[in-house]
């Protein structure tokens, strides 16, 4: 009997570890279920506005800054014994066997509860810290930091981002312009322009620029002024340089060296597949020696929508702003979920390195965004209902839909500025 007492706590104790290892796993379970929410609520966020886009409606964008947390477990131990003895009114007798064999019994009893839940806070993005970046042109750093990121070919992101690619001569006038709009007849003369750039080198460069921060000043004046211009050289890359005025005469500036991104074409690889038909500012900073300078036999044709008859031709490139980019996928909704269905594709810029002659070539592509009407998908990478209507993206054969939504939801995130989210509890787990 006394065995038996020494052995049920060690039951009590392993069933009570039982129990921690049951509060554990359950924690888990609960932040792996929030995690997976969470992604299927940012895919579907971006896909109600991409159709809400497609229908000419105004976009809204949620934001989930803060989740709070509860979880409780409790465990209750007891033991429940039945003792019979001859005399239990006595301690003597209490013990003394009654009808032999000995009958008492002793049973352990476990009892544990598990509550837990989250609470989460769903904050409105429609402000004006959020709209005024949202509806502001992309900026070339930007373009730059999801170029070396390599989320996916650049001729994906360049589709997305790019508005216009205008050819301008000397004197500033537009000699040709592509526009990337899908619904226009001649949308293959956009990508074939866009494609030869690719070929060409297109990228961007970071470099120092002069940031005038003064008029300019003769000696005199910069005396006079010293002091006030000390905490102007507080700031970084502040100097004072020496400048001709228009008279010829010596003066003096206050100027700040700043870094500006840019879009430019490779030296190399532009000269060899355009030739000489740009000005200077149309490339990179980066001197190559011994370049080829005719054109490549091999992108000839597709070199021609690009060249102008003008050498030293201007080469702009317009920028979208994240809206216009919701603009441009809703337009590729709405052609392919029309009666006669139009499917947009876009060729791997890594393609066309390896082989230029791809750009003419009429070579079965791979569909830039795809997104299906009405049709269920359980597995599908985000799914809304939408004035009655199911949109979803297929997990399956979705040509480059998974590296749109990340691209475009690295986007949405640049745009969330100091101030864009109003403030929310913090994490809070119990």
């Amino acid at each position: 009997m006394f065995r038996a007492l020494l052995i049920l706590p060690l039951a009590i104790l392993t069933l009570l570890a039982g129990c921690t290892s049951t509060g554990s796993s359950s924690f888990r379970d609960m932040s792996s279920a929030y995690r997976d929410v969470l992604e299927s609520y940012a895919n579907d966020n971006m896909l109600i506005n991409i159709v809400r886009s497609s229908k000419n409606m105004p976009v809204s964008f949620l934001d989930m800054p803060s989740v709070v947390g509860t979880g409780n477990v409790s465990a209750n131990a007891g033991l429940v014994a039945n003792v019979y003895g001859n005399t239990p009114n006595s301690l003597g007798g209490f013990f003394a066997p009654y009808n032999a064999p000995f009958t008492s019994s002793y049973t352990p009893s476990v009892s544990m509860s598990v509550n837990s839940g989250f609470n989460f806070t769903q904050s409105s993005l429609d402000n004006s810290s959020f709209m005024k970046a949202f509806l502001s042109d992309i900026q070339p750093e930007i373009i730059s930091n999801l170029t070396n990121n390599q989320i996916g070919p650049k001729s994906i992101l360049y589709s997305l981002v790019i508005d216009s690619i205008e050819l301008r001569d000397r004197n500033n006038v537009i000699v040709s312009k592509f526009f990337n709009n899908p619904y226009l007849p001649n949308y293959q003369l956009f990508q074939k322009a866009l494609y030869t750039l690719i070929e060409a080198g297109l990228s961007t460069e970071t470099v120092m620029q002069q940031q005038v921060m003064s008029a300019p000043m003769d000696a005199e004046t910069l005396n006079k002024n010293m002091q006030a211009l000390v905490a102007a050289f507080a700031q970084p890359g502040t100097q004072i340089v020496p400048i001709k005025n228009k008279n010829g005469t010596n003066a003096f500036q206050l100027v700040r060296m700043m870094p500006a991104t840019r879009m430019c074409l490779i030296r190399q690889d532009g000269l060899k597949v355009l030739g000489q038909n740009f000005e200077q500012s149309a490339y990179c900073n980066t001197t190559t020696t011994g370049v080829e300078k005719s054109t490549s036999p091999a992108v000839a044709s597709a070199a021609a929508i690009v060249n102008s008859k003008i050498s030293d031709s201007k080469l702009v490139i317009k920028l979208r702003s994240t809206r216009n980019v919701f603009d441009f996928l809703g337009s590729l909704v709405d052609l392919q979920t029309k009666a006669d269905p139009v499917i947009i594709t876009v060729m791997n810029s890594d393609d066309i390195e390896r082989n230029p002659a791809l750009i003419d070539a009429n070579e079965p592509r791979t569909p830039l965004f795809i997104i299906e009407k009405n049709k269920r998908d359980r597995n599908a990478l985000a799914s809304i209902s939408y004035h009655g209507d199911n949109y979803t993206i297929p997990s399956q054969n979705n040509g480059y839909s998974n590296q749109v939504l990340v691209l475009l939801s690295q986007l949405l995130t640049l745009n969330k500025v100091p101030g864009s989210i109003p403030p929310s509890p913090s994490v809070l787990i119990k």
